[in-house]
């Protein structure tokens, strides 16, 4: 008669192996899911180039409330944020991000505990329009003169659901100053962007005159005050040409 025991004790010792392997992998396994509690992915659709893609994020939780800014990516093409502070874990998490000619993208996970942590930025790409300009260059003769333009997401507070408060304005672009002082630069056509009519048509321009070759701010510069909002150009589909003054010094 065929004997079934040695076959018996190879299932059973398989069976311990295999629970004891289940038991080393665990702490790795428990490890890595906590790690995955820890953070939001955001995951950047090529050819967009997730340094190019700059994101500002509200975090809540037992820690109160905190803003941050980051373009910090990882090796998959993702751009991947840590959602606790001081060891607290958030409960939410809300982001804006935007990449140069490209409409927004909000995300929004005001439950962190029910959400997959999971973020997406596909560009799509917005129709541009051209500003055309002039600044002060007296005293900066020989200089390699630039104008940088920033724009300033004054409808951040509203989205993020806070009382008052401002973020870090996103990075448009430099352009070029020619000896008499003229610029032109295409920027994104704002109004065009889905989000306009609802929410992001709160929002102003700032520029600055660079001295390029040291990568520094030499001032501020003041657009026309009828298209202006304190020291900022209105966003507009189209703007006349604009003879800018001089602001403050930085």
């Amino acid at each position: 008669m065929l004997s079934l025991r040695p076959l018996v004790v190879a299932v059973l010792l398989s069976s311990f192996l295999t629970c004891a392997v289940a038991q080393q992998q665990s702490p790795a396994a428990a490890q890595s899911q906590s790690n995955q509690e820890k953070l939001f992915s955001i995951t950047v659709t090529p050819p967009t180039s997730p340094k190019d893609v700059q994101v500002r994020y509200f975090l809540t939780g037992e820690f109160g409330l905190v803003a941050s800014a980051t373009t910090a990516t990882d090796t998959n093409g993702t751009i991947v944020i840590r959602t606790d502070v001081e060891s607290k874990p958030a409960t939410s998490f809300r982001a804006i991000a935007y990449a140069p000619g490209c409409q927004f993208v909000v995300i929004e996970a005001d439950d962190l505990s029910t959400s997959n942590r999971q973020g997406q930025f596909e560009c799509q790409h917005l129709p541009t329009t051209l500003l055309q300009g002039s600044v002060p260059t007296t005293g900066l003769t020989g200089k390699d003169l630039q104008v940088e333009v920033l724009y300033s997401c004054d409808w951040a507070p509203e989205f993020f659901k806070l009382g008052h408060g401002a973020i870090s304005p996103l990075t448009l672009g430099k352009a070029q100053v020619a000896t008499d002082g003229s610029f032109s630069v295409e920027l994104p056509d704002f109004a065009g962007d889905p989000l306009w009519s609802t929410l992001s048509k709160n929002a102003t321009l700032r520029f600055f005159l660079v001295d390029a070759s040291k990568g520094q701010r030499l001032m501020s510069l003041m657009p026309p005050a009828d298209l202006s909002k304190g020291d900022s150009l209105k966003v507009a589909s189209s703007y006349p040409h604009l003879a800018f003054t001089v602001g403050k010094s930085n």
